[in-house]
């Protein structure tokens, strides 16, 4: 039989209506012939649920990037069609809602009023080492002489490096130490000028309509991941692209001092050979970024009680050591050291009487130079003195004891530096704004400043046990065996010791030299 003669096609019914209407069949028929079954109905494949990841995104909206709208997850289960899916039904491309700025739990109007005043007057015009007063601290941009200690804490940059200044202005502090970028990992993305600019705003004085936090009050913190002492080449070109990253930020948003741990041979060289890597790297960053000043910070060992330090491959951890570095930097006006108390106490270096805190920084006067001294990490010890364990304690509750601590606020060489609290705080205290222990601090270092000393032997008991009480319900001490050791200053969690000292035990010491910062 030939094929049946269709009729020329004169209008084109949607299937919608040729199911509801009775005579479109005999618009696509030949009258003569007999009728044909009726079609098939097409199936329609179910509609499949939306997997739980697909369910969370479309309900909290969070996601943006290759996850399926609801209406394209509607048009690939059959319940709308593709070109519904594409037409005026499409989900508009999402428009970024700027965030408020400033953050209101931080705004300058929620500020305390700054500590240290009255401004305390010292003694003397000389550093209880019995040298003129002439440290390492950059000049003040403020006209008024009469400044309290620039005492502050590690604070956090989260929601861009602005928050800090922000987050210091809430503790009361009158100068603060950050990070430039995550500390943790070797790159990260560039500054927005946005942020850029607000930062270089709240730098400027009150008077300009900032905060006040001058270039001399703030010291950067580096990388952890920085070993400029390793002797392996590739090694030591990558922690330098991460250094020289972190004193370009620095560069950028106006900052001075750049503040970092030296590193380590990791058993590769010798000490000397070390010294040297680490002052071509400084070296080479002076030439390369402008103005920012290169911080060595001294590191945890006991050097005074292992001839020649032979036993540990950490360096910086002696006077001598620090010094061997500057003896090879081109420009030392761009070179200064950071002292760490409690890096101090665990190679060997006693602070906890008035003789033996002048003791102290006699030798650091004779061996590196106060001209040198450039910043303060402030941190007592939960060790014994040259115990060779960098373990952080809260001010005067550890081995060094409040008295070490009081004679290093009333030495006017530590006057116009950043001296930055780094010491223990609850679990995550800085991601969820949590500044109480650091703000006790800060008046607690204050408070005892202007104590006399025929008063502070009567007071001291009781101001260390009151401390302690306060402490104590801020963040209390953890059983023994308790995992976790809480936050410190920085914000980070403390880290796992290293496992093993076998050929694989020693790379742990490349990135992570001590167990608190």
């Amino acid at each position: 039989m030939p094929p049946r003669q269709m009729r020329p096609r004169t209008s084109v019914t949607s299937k919608r209506e040729r199911s509801t209407s009775s005579s479109s069949s005999s618009d696509l028929s030949d009258v003569s012939a007999p009728p044909s079954p009726p079609a098939a109905k097409p199936k329609t494949p179910k509609a499949k649920p939306a997997s739980k990841v697909q369910a969370k995104t479309t309900s909290t909206n969070t996601k943006t990037s290759k996850v399926k709208t609801a209406v394209a997850d509607d048009a690939i289960t059959g319940d709308i069609s593709p070109a519904e899916a594409n037409g005026p039904l499409a989900k508009k491309p999402r428009v970024a809602k700027g965030k408020a700025w400033p953050p209101p739990e931080i705004a300058p109007e929620l500020h305390p009023a700054r500590c240290g005043h009255p401004v305390y007057c010292f003694p003397s015009t000389t550093s209880v080492a019995g040298s003129e007063v002439g440290n390492g601290g950059l000049p003040s941009l403020s006209k008024d002489l009469k400044q309290p200690m620039l005492l502050g804490a590690h604070v956090s940059i989260a929601g861009g490096p602005a928050t800090a200044l922000l987050r210091a202005g809430m503790a009361g502090a009158n100068g603060l130490a950050m990070f430039t970028k995550s500390q943790r990992q070797w790159k990260s993305n560039p500054y927005e000028d946005e942020a850029i600019q607000r930062f270089r705003d709240l730098m400027k004085s009150k008077d300009e309509g900032g905060l006040g936090y001058g270039p001399e009050s703030i010291l950067v913190h580096g990388s952890y991941l920085i070993n400029l002492g390793n002797p392996d080449p590739e090694k030591w070109k990558t922690s330098y692209e991460c250094f020289k990253d972190d004193i370009y930020r620095c560069h950028q948003l106006g900052i001075k001092l750049y503040n970092w741990h030296p590193g380590s041979t990791v058993g590769a060289c010798t000490k000397e050979e070390s010294f040297t890597s680490i002052a071509k790297a400084i070296n080479m960053v002076h030439k390369e970024v402008p103005e920012v000043i290169c911080v060595i910070e001294n590191m945890a060992s006991a050097p005074l009680l292992i001839q020649a330090n032979a036993g540990s491959n950490i360096v910086g951890t002696a006077f001598r050591e620090l010094a061997a570095i500057i003896a090879q930097v081109e420009d030392k006006s761009r070179v200064r050291v950071c002292l760490d108390t409690c890096h101090l106490f665990a190679a060997g270096y006693d602070l906890r009487t008035p003789e033996a805190y002048q003791e102290t920084m006699k030798k650091f006067e004779e061996e590196v130079g106060n001209g040198y001294l450039g910043g303060i990490h402030l941190n007592d010890s939960k060790a014994d003195l040259s115990g060779n364990k960098d373990l952080h304690e809260n001010i005067g509750l550890g081995k060094i004891g409040l008295t070490g601590f009081r004679c290093l606020m009333r030495d006017p060489l530590m006057a116009g530096i950043p001296l930055v609290l780094e010491t223990p705080a609850p679990e995550k205290a800085l991601e969820v704004g949590d500044l109480a222990i650091w703000q006790r601090e800060i008046k607690l270092l204050y408070e005892i400043q202007g104590i006399e000393d025929e008063e502070w032997e009567k007071r001291k008991g009781e101001i260390e046990e009151r401390w302690r009480k306060e402490r104590d319900s801020i963040n209390p001490p953890k059983e023994k065996g308790t995992k976790g050791k809480g936050a410190t200053a920085k914000g980070g969690k403390a880290k796992p010791a290293a496992k093993g000292k076998g050929k694989k035990g020693k790379k742990a010491e490349e990135t992570s030299d001590e167990e608190d910062d």
